[in-house]
């Protein structure tokens, strides 16, 4: 497949680091690659915002894209995709920690169907899903034109990639806690997990 010119420079960049955010005012991300400098604010108003959202769908296939660092959209290298399944998949503590009634309703539904569920109305518990890494989701079109989340589980995204996760979730965290820590000498919390 030929990509075009964007979509090659992130996809190297992403190979490169492992982990890459897809927008940040001071982390190294998609947006400051592309655009040469941190931009600040939403990038959707830049001039470059097309080019940028093509590159971003032209790499669905090639990379994985999670709330992980920051909580914000992540792209996260082939490489690191049995780590990223490992930890999604756990059920640690950390992950269903207070987790409201809606929340683990949606989360029941995810993981009760072979196909992506779109949450009826109550975002906030589809966001805590996502923000504990408890689902992977994607943006489809409906019917009507919108763009929507839908939301599976972690053990049906390893399915449709042919991912094996790995067998040991601690040394999963670790190599993602390792790619995240390349990204930044800051050091504020970047997974959302307690390290």
């Amino acid at each position: 497949m030929t990509r075009s010119p964007v979509a090659a420079q992130v996809l190297d960049a992403v190979e490169h680091a492992g982990l890459l955010l897809v927008h940040d005012a001071v982390l190294p991300c998609v947006t400051a690659l592309v655009t040469g400098r941190p931009v600040a604010g939403s990038w959707w108003s830049h001039p470059l915002a097309n080019p940028i959202y093509n590159a971003l769908g032209e790499l669905e296939d090639d990379v994985a894209t999670v709330r992980l660092l920051r909580a914000k959209q992540t792209l996260v290298a082939r490489r690191l995709w049995p780590a990223l399944a490992a930890v999604g998949a756990a059920r640690e503590p950390w992950q269903l920690r207070r987790l409201s009634a809606a929340a683990a309703d949606l989360l029941a539904e995810v993981d009760a169907v072979d196909a992506y569920v779109v949450p009826a109305a109550d975002r906030s518990a589809a966001d805590a899903l996502e923000r504990r890494l408890l689902v992977t989701s994607t943006d489809v079109h409906t019917p009507s034109g919108h763009h929507v989340k839908a939301y599976r589980s972690w053990e049906r995204w390893a399915t449709e990639r042919a991912v094996r996760p790995a067998d040991d979730v601690v040394t999963a965290r670790d190599a993602l806690e390792q790619a995240a820590r390349a990204t930044s000498t800051d050091v504020g919390p970047l997974v959302p997990w307690p390290v």
